[in-house]
């Protein structure tokens, strides 16, 4: 994949690819991790279309406060470590449900918002039912085994997929 989210700190251009971030973060989080650099790749060309953003300038509200989307959105803005990570308790019932939590986030520049859920179908109903038996407490080798497989798919389909069939989009 050659997508990178381009943003400035302090006037000097970063382009990060993804696998910046997977050095940053590691593979045990995959497909949150896909998820959150192909969100900000998104939210940036969607809210600053000329020219990459300040990256001190970017805020990040999320309903999914799963470790993959956070470190993507650490590693490309920076928002965690500048306080400008925030976990929305109530967010909006028609964003799809995540293994916890739900998949609707907020990207901000200045007073330009983009409110982003994940479209429908994008997260499988086996992926969240796995995720959710393993965060609580199952272990077995057959269903870690399938968690791992279900992470790197949904790692590979979220990469592969169109940004505008993956995610819903509302400027506001």
């Amino acid at each position: 994949m050659t997508e990178i989210v381009s943003v400035l700190d302090q006037g000097v251009r970063l382009d990060i690819p993804f696998e910046a971030c997977v050095l940053y973060h590691g593979r045990d989080s995959i497909g949150g991790l896909a998820l959150g650099f192909r969100l900000m790749a998104h939210a940036l060309r969607v809210l600053a279309p000329e020219a990459p953003p300040e990256r001190s300038d970017i805020v990040f509200r999320t309903g999914f406060p799963g470790p993959g989307v956070r470190d993507a959105v650490e590693m490309t803005t920076r928002a965690v470590t500048r306080g400008e990570w925030h976990v929305i308790e109530n967010p909006p019932e028609n964003a799809p449900e995540g293994v916890y939590g739900r998949m609707y986030f907020e990207v901000s520049i200045g007073n330009k918002t983009a409110a982003v859920r994940l479209a429908g179908g994008a997260l499988s109903e086996d992926f969240v039912r796995t995720g959710r038996r393993v965060v609580g407490g199952e272990r077995s080798p057959e269903l870690l085994a399938h968690w791992e497989a279900c992470k790197a798919g949904l790692a590979k389909a979220v990469l592969a997929a169109d940004p505008d069939q993956l995610f819903v989009t509302v400027v506001r």
